[in-house]
């Protein structure tokens, strides 16, 4: 029989018996699960008590290739990725979309495989002659994988075990994509969160209560200094003395009363976005009220943007020799930038004044922060305006 022809009724779906039932406990612990290590050490136990193999392979995700994102091993060596692209069950999976188990030995025979380069790079290496699989599937593409590995000696796997492993299916490929699920959304969080990092305006989100949920650099700084003064701020370390400024709070506090009134009458988005400044130290702050959504059991949370801009009235002060001191360790052009940090202007401000990009502006405040030992670009005002 070669890849593609279809699997022999000795492999086809059977239901599981009564005894052959799946332990209640282990498939709560394995729908528990929201990691790959987690889940992979769930099935591992599950596996094992239900179906003796030589090895054992978790495969999840998948790449542009199609080859596996992310494998763990139990008694299973590597193989480098560009052998594994050989594999028989690519072509059969692709010819069969969402098949749930099946054998090697029914998708390609000893006879049609012998002598071939699968079978000296990855069998052989991988010491396996039988392997039985229970693939997960999202619509038409295979999304995992549960591989039971045994070698010759041990024999093929059974009509009974393959039935115990159409039983476990619908649990590993639901389990599998819930993993990869919360993994997707916990990547995206976190690459949504560096690029907020970067922006040049403050972020503050916080939520009912007036916790934070959320804050970037910029908003951790502009709040050091509303709560402490410019100078107390910038020798401290934002993030760690964070704290909501007292007149924040309350605008907050009041616009959460303005929404309790209008609850539950369709008209709370008729709330407009708040601005509180305090002019003297050059922070402006904008307030919005954004619920979740109409059905949503969770209260609305308070998106803030937070503009800290320095009063300018001392741009043309002299420079102190201390101040000249650091500014001889900068180079001419990052000596440039350094002085117009010293007045409080942002990234866009100073790249659209020196007629350079906002990329290149910040690669020169990295290397100014090294050169003068500073966390952050409040840090770098304060010791050139000593």
């Amino acid at each position: 029989m070669h890849p593609g022809a279809s699997i022999p009724p000795s492999a086809a779906p059977v239901a599981a018996a009564p005894s052959e039932s799946l332990p209640a406990g282990d498939l709560l612990r394995l729908h528990g699960c929201l990691n790959g290590a987690d889940l992979w050490h769930a099935l591992r136990h599950i596996a094992g008590e239900l179906i003796p193999c030589r090895s054992l392979t978790l495969e999840i995700g998948r790449s542009a290739d199609g080859l596996p994102r992310k494998v763990f091993r139990r008694a299973h060596p590597y193989t480098p990725r560009e052998w594994r692209r050989e594999h028989p069950d690519r072509v059969w999976l692709a010819l069969h979309p969402g098949a749930p188990v099946y054998r090697f030995s029914d998708i390609a025979p000893a006879g049609a495989i012998a002598g071939s380069l699968f079978q000296e790079r990855v069998m052989r290496k991988e010491g396996w002659d039988h392997l039985l699989c229970v693939a997960a599937w999202d619509r038409r593409s295979v999304v995992g994988a549960l591989n039971f590995h045994r070698a010759a000696a041990e024999g093929d796997f059974t009509a009974r075990e393959i039935r115990l492993a159409e039983a476990l299916q619908p649990q590993v490929e639901t389990a599998i994509r819930r993993v990869l699920e919360h993994e997707e959304a916990v990547y995206f969080g976190g690459q949504v969160a560096a690029l907020l990092e970067s922006v040049p305006v403050g972020l503050l989100l916080l939520d009912w209560e007036l916790k934070p949920l959320w804050f970037n650099s910029e908003a951790a700084i502009a709040c050091a200094v509303w709560n402490h003064g410019e100078r107390s701020g910038a020798a401290m370390v934002p993030r760690r003395a964070f704290k909501v400024p007292p007149p924040l709070a309350e605008a907050c506090a009041q616009m959460r009363l303005q929404w309790e009134k209008i609850a539950g009458t369709g008209q709370e988005g008729s709330i407009k976005p708040q601005v509180v400044s305090d002019h003297a130290i050059g922070l402006h702050v904008q307030i919005a009220l954004r619920a979740a959504g109409k059905d949503s059991l969770q209260r609305p949370a308070f998106h803030i943007e937070l503009d800290y801009r320095r009063p300018r009235g001392d741009r043309h002060r002299a420079v102190s020799p201390g101040a000249l001191a650091l500014l001889a360790r900068l180079s001419s052009r990052e000596r440039e930038v350094a002085m117009y940090v010293r007045e409080g202007m942002r990234t866009d401000e100073i790249a659209a004044a020196l007629r350079r990009s906002p990329l290149t502006i910040k690669t020169q405040l990295t290397s100014i922060f090294v050169k003068l030992g500073a966390h952050n670009r409040t840090r770098v005002a304060a010791l050139l305006n000593r």
